[in-house]
Formats: structure tokens, sequence, C-alpha cells
């Protein structure tokens, strides 16, 4: 991820964080008026927390050091505001102060999981003001909001000298472990039952984290960057959008809107047609993206009286009207490495972050460098033709050389049909792959013929018991040899003796926790006493 973007770009394609997500996981609403109210004056935060709250701010202390006061800006110290609402409510209590408890409840939970700062120890009662009365709370677009804090957090925890992160982290963490099942924990109950809400109760009780690495950066960097194509889901909530309450899809008609996503100061853009695969559709060569750097410079330093919904008027007209819907054909399996998208994507992106990573590339690449030197239908070239299929990187053959495969090499075609086949995977025949409608340019690699009626897999894992080093794989996709008489040169400088030396102590089905969270307040409606409920 650059800074000044917000598209997460791994091997495969790039991936974002959507309006789809925020309502399907968190039942958060996407749709509604923007947060963009004019922010009152320093002085009169205290005023609004005690005709709201029921309770005065404490004036700072002389001599005390800046952010020593409970209240700073319009943040106010978490722990202090807790403290004033430790008392449960009465069951005689009158309806004034059930409001004031509500209230409180719901900033702390907007404070706490949406809107989160990197201070990790205040909460902004900014939002208070949308919630008076309290019912007016469901005219705004809080999922949108709450997804263009997070943007701004995840640009700025892009910078080298970054080292904290705020914004609703929870729904980073449920959408890595939607997406890379490989990462995600193990239900310790996993056939319980769950309470009707947002997708995110499936991960609520106790979960098995003993047997993942945990808090390890190198294990992750290199998992994210040795994935293979069938080990990423694109589309996790498919089979689940109908058994999901009607507010966790209320908003599916801007769920692909290209807009702007509005937090008072904040604007960034959402920019679903840079990510079409995540909502099964067929993914081109998209347009470049205006990550305004003027934005990016707006902050709240001096601007404490700004009226953002005039400054940010044009970009307010833009969310309100939902102009641009992004559209594709229907698409749903894995790109083809020859795709255009692909040619496209792959010199614009970092495919290796660690050395370890880059090595299966190299290997790959040395197979298909012997290739083009060989004579098709020698025994080296039909070995190596099998070593591909029985990786499944036989894709990055050239249309000729596909062909010369399909004529002479019959060895070849048995193997990929023992291992492939991918009857584990609903059975998807190779003629589900998409191809570009447009002819290749000059350049570009072409569509590979495949040598047998199935898409080869992965080889067979070895029986229980038997000691097996698997080799890390990546999916880097590198342009192949236009001709056998045009030498493929690697574009690592690493000796084979050096890549064997690493492959030897990596594991490629090492699974992964990035930690256990059980959060207990997924269910967007709190019901309070007397019978009060809010609800998104």
């Amino acid at each position: 991820m650059a800074a000044g973007d917000t598209l997460i770009s791994l091997a495969h394609g790039e991936m974002t964080i959507t309006l789809q997500d925020m309502e399907v996981k968190m039942g958060v609403p996407v749709d509604g008026l923007p947060l963009v109210e004019c922010i009152p004056p320093t002085g009169s935060w205290r005023d609004i927390c005690r005709r709201l709250l029921g309770h005065i701010l404490p004036d700072r202390e002389l001599g005390h050091n800046k952010n020593t006061g409970v209240l700073e800006g319009a943040r106010v110290k978490a722990k202090w505001l807790e403290d004033r609402f430790s008392n449960p409510l009465s069951v005689d209590a009158p309806e004034a102060l059930v409001q004031k408890y509500a209230r409180f409840y719901i900033v702390e939970l907007l404070g706490g999981t949406l809107f989160m700062d990197k201070s990790g120890e205040r909460i902004s009662i900014r939002y208070l003001q949308f919630f008076d009365p309290i019912r007016n709370g469901k005219k705004y677009n809080w999922g949108s909001a709450a997804l263009s804090w997070l943007y701004r957090h995840l640009c700025k925890a892009s910078e080298k000298t970054a080292k904290q992160i705020g914004g609703a982290l929870l729904l980073v963490q449920l959408w890595a472990w939607a997406r890379f099942p490989h990462i995600c924990p193990m239900m310790r109950h996993p056939h319980q039952a769950l309470p009707p809400g947002p997708l995110a109760v499936r991960w609520k009780g106790a979960k098995i984290t003993t047997e993942h690495s945990m808090h390890v950066l190198h294990a992750y960097r290199v998992s994210l960057t040795s994935l293979r194509p069938n080990r990423i889901i694109w589309e996790p909530y498919r089979n689940y959008l109908r058994s999901l309450p009607a507010y966790c899809t209320a908003g599916q008609h801007i769920w692909r809107s290209i807009v702007p996503l509005i937090h008072f100061w904040v604007v960034e853009g959402h920019h679903p047609e840079r990510v079409l695969r995540q909502f099964g559709m067929k993914q081109g060569i998209p347009v470049d993206i205006d990550t305004s750097i003027e934005l990016h410079k707006i902050t709240l330093q001096g601007k404490h009286h700004e009226d953002w919904a005039e400054v940010h008027a044009p970009h307010i007209a833009k969310w309100a009207v939902h102009a641009r819907i992004t559209d594709a054909p229907a698409f749903h399996g894995e790109m083809s490495y020859n795709d255009e998208y692909m040619v496209w994507f792959c010199p614009r992106t970092v495919c290796h972050i660690t050395k370890e990573t880059s090595y299966w590339d190299t290997l790959v690449e040395l197979q298909l460098s012997i290739i083009a030197k060989c004579e098709p239908g020698s025994e080296i070239y039909t070995d190596s033709i099998n070593a591909l299929q029985a990786v499944e990187e036989i894709g990055r053959l050239t249309l000729d050389h596909a062909r010369d495969v399909g004529n002479t090499s019959e060895l070849a075609v048995r193997c990929g049909r023992q291992a492939g086949g991918r009857q584990g995977h609903g059975g998807r025949q190779s003629s589900q792959r998409h191809t570009s409608s447009r002819p290749p340019t000059s350049g570009q690699r072409h569509t590979p013929v495949p040598t047998s009626s199935r898409r080869p897999t992965s080889a067979q894992r070895p029986s229980s018991g038997s000691r097996h080093t698997p080799v890390p794989t990546s999916s880097r996709r590198h342009t192949p040899v236009a001709t056998s008489t045009r030498r493929h040169k690697p574009v690592h400088d690493h000796t084979m003796e050096e890549a064997s030396q690493t492959i030897d102590g990596m594991c490629l089905d090492t699974t992964y926790d990035i930690v256990s969270m059980a959060h207990d307040d997924a269910d967007p409606s709190h019901t309070f006493a007397h019978g009060d409920t809010f609800g998104w």
C-alpha cells in the first residue's frame, strides 16, 4: 500500500476494504447523510457534554503539560468518562437518565471501534451532536465515514516513520480472515448456535490459537507474499448475503459506487472499479486515481471552527447523487497469468517484500529458461514441463510453447491429469478462465492453451507420517519467453544453492493467526433500561 492510496497490492492483483465489507461485516449503515456538521468552538464541547451526558468536564490544572487534561480538543479521556457511568441504571431510572447512558454507550462504541485514534486512551465526543435526540443517529452514513477514517489511517500507516495506526482495525482483521483463510484462527466450537446479526458474529466465541504463529511480522509477510491464487477468497460473502438481516444489505445499491467518503475534514475516494473481483466481476485495466494531495494535507490544526459542509460542498454533492456505479461482466474463478490486467499489473507492483519469498519465482524462471533452450520433446524439455505441471505453473508458458506441450508431451498431459482435476474445489474446468476480448499488443503475453481438459493443481500432499519440506509458493508473474530462441533471464540475483538452502527451512502449510479477539458488541442493536433500543 502506497502513501496516498488505500489499495492493498498483492501478487495477484489489488484488493481493498469497501462499503460492502463495512455493512456486511459490521452491520453499520453506509447510506445516509455525510458527517460534516459544523464543529462547535472548543469551549462549547463542555456544554455539549454537560447537556447530553449530564457531566461537567473539569478544567485543566495550571502548570500541567498538554494532553494531560481530561478534555483535549473534542477528545475526552475514556477512563474518566467510564467512571462517570460505572454505576448501573436503577429499574426506576428516569427517561432522561436512560438517554444519557445510551449516548455514552454509543459514543464509546463509536470511539472505541469505528473511529479509534492513535492515542488508545481517548474517545471523541464530536459525535454527540448527531444524537440530539438519539433517533437522529439513524439519518447518517456512519459506515462510509468510518471507512474514510480507516482509509486515512491506512494511508498514514504506510509511511516509513509510522509506528501507530487508528481506525476500525477490527474490520481490517475480520476482512483479512474472510479473504485469507490460511491466517484465520479455528473456532473452538465451530457449530455453536449464533445470534442473528452481521457476519462478524461468526467469530464470536473461543478460538484455538495454540497451533498458530501470533504477532510474528516476518511470518505474515512470508505468508501474504507466498499466496497462491487458489488460497484467496475474492467473494467471501457470496453464500451469506441472503441469510443476513436486512440492515446488513440495505446499502447494496451503492456498494460499487465511485464516490468520495467524508468524515468531517477527511475526504477519501471509494474505488470499487479497481477491485471488481471482490464483487464477482471481470477486472480490467483501471484508469488512474486522483489521490488529491491537497485533500490529504487538510487537518484539524487551526480549523476547529471550520464549516466542513461548505468546504467540502463539491464532494458532498457527488456523494448525494451516486452517479457513478461501476459495472463489468461476471467473473468467478482464477485469473490467467496472461490476462491483460495481470500483464498491466505485474510491472506496477512489488511482488516480493522479503528475499525468501522470491526463491520460488527464481526456480520457476529457471525452468522456463531451460524450456526456452531445449528442443520440444527432448527429455530435459519434458521433465521441465512435468515440473511446471506438478506445481501448477504451466500457465506461465507462452502460446507457442503451450501448443508444443500439447502436441509433443503426452507424459506432461498425464502428469497434469494425475495432479489436476481440482475436484476438491468444485471441479472447475479450464474453460472457466477468462481472457481478454481485445487482441494482445506487441510485447504482451498471450493466453496459453491448456494441455488437458482439467486445470492442473498443486502436487499431492504426502501421506501421514512422511517427512515433507514444502516449497514456499509465490505467484509473481514475469513476462515469459516469447520464442524458444530467446533466453529467459531471471530477475533475481540469487543462486540455485542459495535458493535451495532457504527453501529447506520454510514450510508452506503453516497457518498464522493475527490475534484472538472475542468482541461481544458485534450486534449493532443495544438494549437499555425501560426497553429502549438503539439500532443502527
